[in-house]
């Protein structure tokens, strides 16, 4: 019994820290398949967006090849030669009309023009290159490119059906054709309408979507890996967790400097990208909330603070991920300012009333001034509001007492605002880059107070948007005042009318 006793202290330490590494090994096994399904599966979802996004768009590029040969009439294209005396004629005319109207409603449209086989060849009927480019086809100039199966809709061979061709080379360069016949009264086409989008652009969305997915499946990959890497080490040794979530804070950090880096080299985000990524990051954020339900009351301690830091930092991620697709699709340009006639009263009104409830929390004062009782203008309502509750927002988080004041005054041309608080101002060091991204005004350790630094460069460029300017005025210790002014409304109010909204992009 004696010997018993006395081998217990020599073997069983050694036998709990084996076991521990093998534990360890276990999780070690499971986070790498975890971190490699991930970045698999990251690859074939991305992948499959861009081939269905690119399928999508040959559908719409039929769909517009054949309602713009739908609005052809059959009888111009049936009195035309085939000859350089057709130019000049009013059948001519109208149909180079209708072209040079098909190819300025779509900017990435680079050709436009009819043909129609004759002589056993296909020939140009109408062009709408203008006759001084070197571009211009000429009534009668031959397409020696066309392919046999371009002839048979013709001939009765085969339906005639819109369809998409390309790439394909031709001496004019590398396109993507979305085709429609001109159909007579007989039933057989009596034109081919072409329709040509240079490959680059066409397919550049494509690319993007793919770079971007690439992209953000590494990034996920890494933070997946790191979160994964600190269960081990919590788990492998509890004394360590602190130091191990000191480093990947530390981390975080590096690489956030990082992807600050990379922002100058990024290349231009097109809004169908923005519906894929919000899409995943809410769905994270849902699942966080519904598995927090689930498991409400089965974790530990050390669980129930987990989950909190995962819901936070998924509520954050989605903020973040909007706001950076925002700015970056308003770097890029892409941002589309629909005018509509508007009550700007009531649109104010109504977003200060939405920070009621938080500005009553903290015991300040929100107040609303107009210069006149009726305010309309031509504006972009949701931009404006936009503009109006990052304002409200920043004013309320940084003003500890006091008021904070939304005050409207109206000329016959402009719409001056002055968004005011009496909180704690800027520091002077900061004033000249408060409109820059990421720029972080006030130092703070409150969690509550973090922010991407995103909102004061999304406001200047969603004013700018509007033809408009936005500057700041403050003093520290005594108070902030954002003032922006925009047109009341745009050219296309010229006529006393809302603006035509058939050339923005998504319309």
């Amino acid at each position: 019994m004696s010997m018993l006793i006395e081998s217990v202290p020599e073997f069983a330490p050694e036998k709990r820290w084996m076991s521990s590494n093998k534990a360890t090994v276990i999780r070690g096994l499971l986070a790498f398949a975890l971190v490699a399904a991930f970045f698999v599966a990251g690859f074939l979802v991305t992948f499959a967006v861009a081939d269905f996004q690119r399928e999508q768009y040959f559908e719409v590029r039929k769909f517009q090849a054949a309602a713009a040969a739908a609005s052809i009439e059959a009888s111009d294209v049936e009195a035309l030669s085939g000859t350089e005396s057709d130019i000049g004629t009013p059948e001519f005319d109208r149909l180079r009309q209708q072209l040079v109207r098909i190819k300025n409603s779509d900017s990435r449209i680079r050709f436009v023009y009819l043909m129609r086989p004759q002589d056993g060849r296909m020939i140009f009927l109408v062009d709408a290159e203008n006759p001084d480019s070197p571009d211009y086809s000429p009534p009668g100039q031959v397409y020696f490119e066309a392919k046999p199966e371009e002839f048979k809709p013709f001939e009765g061979e085969k339906s005639p059906d819109p369809w998409i061709l390309g790439p394909i080379t031709d001496r004019w360069g590398t396109w993507i054709s979305a085709n429609a016949y001109v159909v007579g009264e007989g039933g057989l086409p009596v034109a081919l309408l072409g329709t040509d989008v240079g490959v680059n652009r066409a397919l550049s969305s494509f690319n993007q979507i793919k770079e971007i997915g690439i992209v953000f499946t590494v990034v996920g990959s890494i933070l997946l890996a790191l979160v994964l890497f600190q269960w081990i080490l919590w788990s492998h040794n509890k004394d360590r967790r602190l130091a191990a979530r000191l480093a990947m804070e530390e981390s975080m950090l590096e690489l956030n400097q990082q992807l600050l880096e990379t922002d100058r080299l990024k290349t231009e985000f097109i809004e169908s990208v923005s519906h894929e990524l919000r899409g995943p990051v809410t769905a994270v954020n849902g699942a966080m909330q519904v598995l927090d339900q689930h498991l409400a009351g089965g974790l530990d301690e050390d669980g129930e603070k987990l989950m909190d830091i995962a819901k936070t930092g998924t509520e954050r991620l989605v903020g973040l991920v909007n706001n950076l697709l925002d700015i970056t699709i308003i770097e890029a340009g892409g941002v589309a300012i629909r005018r509509e006639k508007t009550d700007i009263r009531r649109l104010v009104e109504r977003t200060a009333k939405l920070f009621g409830a938080v500005a009553n929390e903290k015991g300040l004062e929100l107040e609303t001034s107009f210069s006149r009782e009726d305010i309309e203008a031509y504006v972009d309502g949701e931009a404006l509001q936009r503009v109006l509750e990052n304002l409200i927002a920043n004013a309320i988080k940084y003003t500890d007492s006091g008021v904070v004041s939304v005050e409207v005054k109206a000329s016959e041309d402009e719409l001056d605002f002055a968004v005011s608080d009496t909180g704690r101002g800027i520091p002077e060091r900061f004033k000249g880059e408060v409109f820059e991204k990421f720029s972080r005004l006030h130092l703070t350790t409150d969690s509550r107070e973090r922010g991407a630094g995103l909102g004061l460069a999304i406001c200047k460029g969603l004013i700018e948007a509007h033809g408009g300017t936005i500057g700041v005025e403050s003093e520290e210790g005594k108070g902030t005042t954002i003032t922006f002014r925009i047109p009341r409304s745009g050219p296309a109010e010229t006529s006393g009318g809302p603006p035509d909204r058939s050339s923005l992009p998504g319309t």
